[in-house]
């Protein structure tokens, strides 16, 4: 399953049908006061999403399509669509600021309410039929835009598109940021198939039991508590913000690359920009394929005989690129790292991500081994970090820390339904990004092989800088597959 921005979705026309969560029952306060917490992750996201700027919250959502066989049983699809919303606590939970969501941004703590299994409704609107798909792209993207705002609920919603030349039809599933990780996105073609199997032929659904993301929040703000300002995390923190000239790195741009994609930037809680922060630019994305599944097993292959993984050999290859483009002697990015410690979370929809520091040295007399060694100690030391939320670490340090140069790495072939992604024709979405400095990279495995995911700022230079650092770290992965070289110093001086 790729990960790619709305636009390079090819979206089939078809008549499009709005699917709409709502509380059902005679009760007209169905809603439940829930005292556990909202997770570090959301409570930043709902502080930010209370920014009063003018003008409509940016957009924040991630989601599904993946397509459902022969024609659309409707009775069968909401079946399956409220058994999903019983199966996930975190989606029958709404979160909102004290006071509601007029509250004073940034301003104090978040409340929780949450629905009983069993009490949500579904609520169809017949939009219209799309002749052309580009127009239905904008109408769903609009939708996605409109309907998953974090400070309402539901900040989640479906739609259909159905195809009467192919009898098939489409499922579009978007959420706001604060309902899901990444791994969520990915779980999801295979739940909602198999409880619509299930509703159609009248049996039960063939799904483990899954943990409550609210059960986790509640556990990791337990544990965040006895955090304090001399742990080995905010240690950690602190030391790498130091070493970087008090503030996060930016990508690792050449000289002489116009200003973007580096130095400070941020707020005072260290929550992010708001959208109207003077310097918002657009972000342009893309996703290139790096190795086949064939190139990708001899990579890893080739990494693990030199004594590393998948992930410290790829951060090799973009810190020896890096290095190369630029002369620096220091690779420093920010990673993501799950969060999903115990079996019951394995498959749970929430947003499960810890960040941490990756910083290591590459010189220029350094083989692959050498730099990739170095990279796995990173891996290692930064793991722990990213067990303590990044808003307790901003609390604890008193400053600003918001990523703008972030390398995530995710081994998805073993996710349920990877088998059956291309049969289903199922992808990842994200929603557009505004913001003048992030360069964000996601290397993702899947059963067909490596492909990175990335996005930037569509300024003069990085539009240029990160496509090229991109292409050049895939061709040394190319040549790290294809020979296994000792010391594969880049593209455009030392072959292997």
């Amino acid at each position: 399953m790729k990960f790619i921005d709305m636009h390079d979705l090819d979206v089939l026309p078809g008549l499009l049908t709005v699917w709409r969560p709502a509380p059902a029952g005679p009760h007209s306060t169905p809603w439940i006061p829930d005292p556990r917490p909202a997770s570090y992750l959301q409570e930043a996201h709902i502080r930010e999403a209370c920014i009063t700027d003018p003008g409509p919250r940016p957009p924040s959502w991630l989601a599904t399509v993946f397509e459902l066989p022969g024609e659309l049983n409707a009775g069968a699809l909401e079946r399956a669509l409220l058994g999903w919303i019983d199966r996930h606590e975190s989606l029958r939970s709404r979160l909102l600021p004290h006071g509601g969501p007029g509250a004073g941004p940034r301003g104090g703590r978040v409340s929780r309410a949450t629905l009983r299994a069993g009490t949500v409704a579904m609520l169809r609107t017949v939009v219209g039929d799309f002749p052309s798909g580009d127009e239905l792209s904008h109408r769903i993207e609009a939708l996605f835009d409109q309907e998953t705002d974090p400070l309402t609920w539901p900040s989640f919603v479906f739609a259909t598109v159905g195809h009467t030349d192919t009898e098939s039809t489409t499922l579009y599933v978007g959420f706001d940021h604060s309902n899901v990780d990444g791994y969520s996105i990915f779980l999801i073609a295979h739940e909602i198939r198999e409880l619509y199997a299930a509703a159609l032929r009248g049996r039960p659904a063939e799904l483990a039991e899954v943990g409550s993301f609210l059960d986790f929040a509640g556990s990791e703000r337990a544990g965040a508590a006895l955090v304090h300002s001399e742990h080995e995390a905010v240690a950690g923190w602190r030391d790498f913000v130091a070493t970087n000239g008090g503030e996060l790195p930016g990508f690792p741009a050449p000289p002489g690359t116009p200003a973007s994609g580096t130095g400070a930037v941020g707020d005072v809680t260290g929550q992010g920009l708001g959208h109207g922060h003077a310097g918002a630019q657009a972000q342009a994305g893309g996703c290139e394929w790096l190795l086949d599944a064939q190139g990708a097993q001899a990579f890893q292959d080739a990494c693990v005989r030199k004594g590393g993984n998948f992930f410290s050999g790829a951060l090799a290859c973009l810190a020896i690129v890096a290095h190369g483009n630029t002369g620096q002697q220091r690779f420093r990015a920010i990673a993501p790292f799950h969060t999903r410690t115990d079996p019951q979370w394995a498959q749970s929809v929430g947003w499960y991500v810890g960040l941490a520091p990756v910083g290591f040295a590459v010189r220029g007399t350094d083989a692959f081994r050498e730099v990739m060694a170095e990279a796995g100690l990173a891996l290692k030391r930064a793991k722990p970090l990213a067990t303590v939320p990044l808003p307790r670490i901003t609390e604890l340090l008193g400053m600003p820390l918001e990523p703008r140069f972030m390398v995530s790495y995710m081994d998805i072939r073993r996710t349920p339904g990877a088998e059956q992604w291309g049969e289903w024709r199922a992808f990842a979405l994200r929603s557009r990004r505004i913001h003048p400095h992030e360069v964000f990279l996601w290397i993702m495995r899947s059963r067909r092989g490596v492909y990175l995911s990335f996005r930037y700022p569509d300024t003069e230079g990085i539009r240029t800088a990160v496509p090229r650092h991109i292409e050049q770290t895939g061709w040394l992965m190319e040549q790290i597959a294809n020979e296994g070289s000792e010391d594969c110093r880049g593209k455009e001086s030392t072959t292997c």
